[in-house]
């Protein structure tokens, strides 16, 4: 040793009687003291260490769990707590790094146990893994993917009871939504309690932060309650839509004789926010469901409401045409004209709306389409327009997709009756093609029209929207939306890449084929 023991009545005495090593760091992540202890642990002389920085002294602790959760501290000037391996003793060591704005002090503690250590690491890495086997099944209904969780983390940090509880203000009371619990104890999942009967859950929620005590009566006397006698507590809130829904908590009728980990706790507050994220999923789509049933509901009654005076002036245009349009003037012909095509434009935007209603609510499973077979059915469908207007339609080969080949089918109508209406006084040139992008095909209609200005590109998308002038001849406004809705329930996106020199070019992505279930 360098330098004299202290007085054994001083602050330094005490840290040097610590079983810890103890050192401290200034801003600059220089060396400014190191008890006996961590003189053995870094395997130096204190007076080697002060004033050398301690990421040049021990390379090894450089981008590593160490040096992150130190400039996590500093950053931050809160306290930090970790477990990490230090490399140079292959030895496991829990850190407590405390801020202040002149640097650190640390304290770490030898924790290794090659059996017991080891055998923790194994329960940790196989409670993960369960854990991400129950997160990724998606085929399994939410309520059994939370009642496997709360099994899981039970079982892994130790407590009978695992429950996720929705807070119901009205009623004044928690609905157990989601219980584990032992075979003996009778509580089951919907069944209520008052507010006030838990408190520590109550803490939760008036807090909207993690509550974790090891022993309720020692620690927080004040959430002990007398109906359920909960003797130890390790609850986080779930947070659905920014509001909270309820607690994601875990406790026992008897004190723990060791803390809950950080790790418990940070096992506890990923799989809360997991399911706080598909409550708020569930939550969405059934607004998207009750939001798609009113959107149909709308469109038919608006429809049925439209189709019988629209029947009614279709059918007084043509006997006028009939019977009249010999004795009418140029003008009287053309007025007659504008009249009968406003009629068939009102029928198509009426006869789109239904269609766009019904995207989500009337289509069919999602499973594996020939994207080509689709793309030949609609050109037979357009083969006189085709003649009509010595269109050229070249194709690439077209992938396998997951899809509703019915709509599909509606997608490539629109996009390439489009490049076939918008080509200008040239005969319409159209290409359709497709490449890999990740887990999507990117699929492109490419025409060599008339092209749309670039700052009209996002609007050609929405509602009763037309980019084209009437000598350009616009359309319903419909065609695109639809075909954004239709691209959206296929979790893929469409845009346009085009200007008015250059023609069209409509791209979407659809979902390539999970070819493992084959």
């Amino acid at each position: 040793m360098s330098s004299d023991p202290p007085d054994r009545s001083s602050p330094e005495a005490v840290v040097e009687r610590v079983t810890d090593a103890v050192f401290a760091l200034d801003e600059d992540w220089r060396f400014t003291y190191c008890n006996d202890r961590a003189e053995s642990t870094f395997g130096r002389d204190r007076a080697q260490l002060r004033g050398n920085v301690i990421w040049e002294e021990f390379p090894a602790l450089t981008d590593s769990p160490f040096q992150w959760e130190h400039e996590r501290a500093m950053e931050s000037q809160e306290p930090v707590t970790f477990e990490a391996r230090y490399p140079p003793q292959d030895s496991w060591f829990e850190t407590r790094v405390y801020p202040s704005e002149s640097g650190l002090s640390v304290y770490a503690r030898d924790i290794t146990d090659p059996d017991d250590h080891h055998r923790e690491l194994e329960e940790r890495e196989r409670a993960l893994r369960r854990a991400n086997e129950v997160m990724a099944a998606p085929d399994q209904p939410l309520p059994q993917q939370i009642r496997s969780l709360l099994d899981i983390v039970r079982t892994t940090v130790g407590t009978e009871f695992a429950t996720l509880s929705r807070v119901d203000e009205s009623a004044g009371e928690y609905v157990f939504e989601h219980v584990a619990t032992p075979e003996a104890v009778d509580l089951e999942s919907g069944d209520t309690t008052p507010l006030e009967t838990l408190p520590n859950c109550s803490r939760v929620v008036e807090t909207a932060e993690t509550l974790v005590l090891r022993d309720v009566k020692a620690e927080a006397p004040e959430l002990a309650d007398p109906e359920w006698g909960i003797a130890c507590y390790l609850g986080t809130p779930v947070i659905v839509h920014g509001d909270i829904y309820g607690t994601f908590c875990f406790y026992g009728m008897e004190a723990r004789t060791e803390a809950f980990s950080d790790w418990d706790v940070s096992f506890v507050r990923l799989l809360s926010n997991w399911v706080s994220n598909e409550l708020e999923h569930r939550v969405y789509r059934q607004e998207l469901r009750e939001s798609n049933e009113r959107l149909e509901q709308f469109a038919h009654a608006a429809s049925h409401d439209l189709q019988e005076p629209l029947r009614m002036v279709s059918s007084y245009l043509q006997l006028l045409e009939n019977r009249y349009a010999d004795d009418l003037t140029e003008d009287g012909r053309e007025f007659l004209e504008f009249a009968v095509d406003g009629a068939d434009r009102m029928r198509s935007m009426i006869d789109g709306l239904l269609a766009y209603s019904r995207v989500d609510t009337r289509g069919a499973p999602l499973e594996p389409v020939e994207l080509e077979t689709v793309l030949d059915d609609v050109l037979r469908d357009f083969q006189l327009k085709i003649e009509e207007t010595g269109a050229e339609i070249a194709t690439e080969s077209l992938p396998r997709v997951e899809g509703d080949a019915d709509q599909l089918r509606q997608v490539f109508q629109n996009l390439v009756d489009n490049a076939i209406e918008y080509s200008g006084e040239e005969p319409p040139r159209v290409r359709v093609s497709a490449e890999r992008a990740g887990d999507k095909w990117a699929v492109s209609v490419r025409d060599e029209g008339v092209g749309i200005d670039s700052e009209d590109a996002d609007r050609v998308f929405d509602m009763f929207q037309s980019c084209h002038t009437q000598e350009e001849g616009a359309g319903t406004g419909i065609g695109l939306a639809l075909c954004d809705r239709i691209v959206t329930r296929h979790d893929g996106d469409i845009w346009v890449a085009s200007d008015r020199s250059d023609g069209t070019t409509v791209r979407f992505t659809l979902p390539v084929v999970d070819e493992s279930g084959d």
